[in-house]
């Protein structure tokens, strides 16, 4: 029996999908786990409804504990266990505990370390009342702050996903709620015309808008924080810090292993790095773009369990590719949906295409059919060849779910001719007759 040793750092999505994986395909290989904190395996995406209150429990978030993860898993699960050396060249990591420091060897080591939220370079002053949230702890710092001191105005710094979320959460919590950006227009992975119904949303549920405005400094007042900005001072109870992630690839770095994109780990297709029993993972890893076939830094929920199990069916035996993502994406603002898929308009002339939009406002059920809204679809496609290159869409919360028709339709190359001649279901419960993926294909046609 060819008995290995897998040693993973980091004990989220990815780590544990590795872990996971190599156990069930070889159970007669010891896996050690290390997790330098005490939570594994938790639905990081589900932390900012609990912090609206829409989740009860946080142990609701939890989707492995520990306690399985050893009995049910077999997996030798080592909480509080930081790593601090990789040695690639002898097989051995540095860890460091409470306890104090020791070596460990592996046949193979995955690093699924994940990412870090983006910080401000300059003119940040730590604070206990400004926040990030990353994992279980800051959640429940900003839980206990608010249910403890009772705050009446809040700031969430950042347009892209999570400060939606979170500026949805606050509002929920009965805050005042400023969003900050320093652009007119919020992420870019957004088409501005998404981004305007989104704004809009906002304004509509009571947050600030404060756009167009750049932070110069983030300053503790004791019983407050005060934001400086191009535009003057602003006072708040506590800052919520929603500017994005960097992979956290400091420990892949300063040992030799190669790092790509954004300071992400660069990996093949099979996930190993320029070390082959090195794996890595998840948001710390760097991936390629299926349409711009160039690598991407894409920190998403989806891909770093696919990576993770993926990674851990590779490193025992087996040779199963990740081909890559489109950056597909969903969340809720308030009553509105917004999702969308492959590329912007501006990354498609960046790659050589000759892109067109197609705009669409339609219904997302039959007009006569209670709950009946609007539906607005903008499609991205290519002018010579009608081939779909991105899609985004906002509407009612289940409508916006149509943007997987449009990741289908992407990964197999297909035109506008393509969607229209699909057979799609109709109910007017569902859809109109012809459904908005349908309709847009009929009207889009008409751009190429």
């Amino acid at each position: 029996m060819n008995k290995k040793k897998l040693v993973v750092i980091g004990g989220d999505a990815a780590g544990m999908s590795g872990a996971s994986q190599v156990k069930r395909l070889k159970p007669e290989w010891e896996v050690v786990v290390l997790e330098k904190t005490d939570f594994i395996s938790y639905a990081a995406c589900g932390m900012p409804y609990y912090l609206e209150g829409l989740v009860p429990e946080k142990e609701q978030l939890i989707e492995l504990t520990p306690e399985d993860a050893v009995s049910k898993r077999k997996i030798d699960l080592r909480l509080r266990h930081e790593v601090t050396k990789i040695f690639p060249e002898d097989n051995k990591v540095a860890i460091k505990t409470e306890q104090g420091e020791y070596e460990e060897s592996f046949d193979f080591l995955l690093i699924a370390t994940g990412s870090l939220p983006l910080i401000p370079r300059a003119g940040y002053q730590q604070s206990e009342q400004v926040f990030v949230l990353k994992n279980l702890s800051d959640m429940e710092k900003i839980d206990t702050f608010i249910k403890e001191n009772s705050p009446g105005k809040c700031a969430v710094i950042g347009g892209g996903y999570i400060g939606l979320e979170m500026a949805e959460a606050f509002r929920g919590r009965g805050l005042e709620t400023h969003l900050i950006h320093r652009r007119t227009d919020l992420s870019k992975t957004f088409e501005v015309e998404i981004s305007n119904l989104i704004k809009e949303e906002m304004a509509n549920n009571g947050v600030v808008l404060n756009l167009e405005t750049t932070i110069e400094a983030i300053t503790d007042e004791g019983e407050g924080v005060t934001v400086i900005t191009d535009k003057g001072k602003l006072n708040y109870d506590f800052v919520f810090l929603g500017l994005g992630t960097v992979p956290a690839s400091k420990l892949a770095g300063e040992c030799g292993i190669e790092l790509g994109i954004k300071g992400s780990i660069k990996v093949n297709e099979y996930l190993q790095t320029n070390y082959p029993n090195i794996y890595a993972a998840g948001d710390c890893a760097e991936t390629m773009h299926l349409l711009s076939k160039e690598p991407v830094y894409t920190p998403l929920a989806l891909k770093a369990n696919k990576e993770g199990l993926l990674a851990g069916m590779n490193m025992a035996g087996l040779q199963k590719p990740f081909r890559g993502v489109l950056g597909t994406a969903i969340t809720k603002c308030f009553s509105l949906g917004v999702a969308r898929t492959g590329l912007t308009y501006g990354e498609a002339v960046k790659h050589n295409f000759n892109p067109v939009k197609i705009p669409l406002n339609s219904q997302s059920r039959a007009k006569y059919y209670p709950d009946s809204a609007k539906l607005f679809s903008l499609i991205i496609a290519d002018k010579g060849t009608g081939l779909i290159l991105g899609a985004q869409l906002a509407g009612p919360l289940d409508a916006v779910k149509r943007i997987d028709v449009y990741v289908t339709a992407i990964q197999h190359k297909m035109t506008l001719d393509d969607i229209f001649d699909l057979d799609l279901a109709y109910a007017p419960p569902f859809s109109p007759v012809y459904d908005p993926v349908l309709l847009a294909a009929r009207v889009g046609r008409k751009f190429i």
